[in-house]
């Protein structure tokens, strides 16, 4: 290889590392001040369900509305519902500093309903503060027993 070739192949690399150590830092920084975290977990016992744990990470309280489940398909259809837990309205929801609030959601009763929605495979949980500003999406892939 020539000396040029060399240099540019040095260069490139160097511009390779420097932007992979740039796109790291800055996803790190979004993630470490995220006031909230989502964990989930899916299974399918009778029917597909999944429990979700927001956990407030941050100092003080952070006021959350009602978390909005969003079905996905590829080619970009979306269909939203509102989370009802027990038929209660328990949002907006006020989270002290270090706690957290656990909810289960079933899809049995939405797929009777919309029988549309066994085609959808990414799931996607929002969750906005009072004055509807997003505070953290989460993006969740299913998929059902054959």
């Amino acid at each position: 290889m020539s000396p040029a070739g060399m240099k540019t192949l040095i260069l490139l690399i160097l511009f390779l590392a420097t932007l992979a150590v740039f796109l790291i830092r800055r996803n790190y920084r979004r993630w470490k001040n995220c006031p909230l975290r989502i964990k989930k977990k899916v299974w399918y016992s009778g029917g597909l369900k999944m429990k979700v744990k927001i956990n407030n990470r941050r100092d003080k309280i952070v006021e959350i509305d009602t978390p909005i489940i969003e079905f996905r398909q590829p080619r970009m259809k979306k269909r939203k519902f509102k989370i009802v837990v027990n038929k209660n309205d328990i949002f907006p929801l006020g989270l002290a500093p270090q706690t957290s609030y656990e909810f289960l959601v079933e899809f049995t009763k939405l797929y009777e309903r919309e029988e549309i929605l066994r085609k959808y495979r990414q799931v996607v949980i929002h969750v906005n503060d009072k004055n509807g500003k997003s505070i953290i999406k989460k993006k969740v892939k299913i998929s059902l027993p054959k």
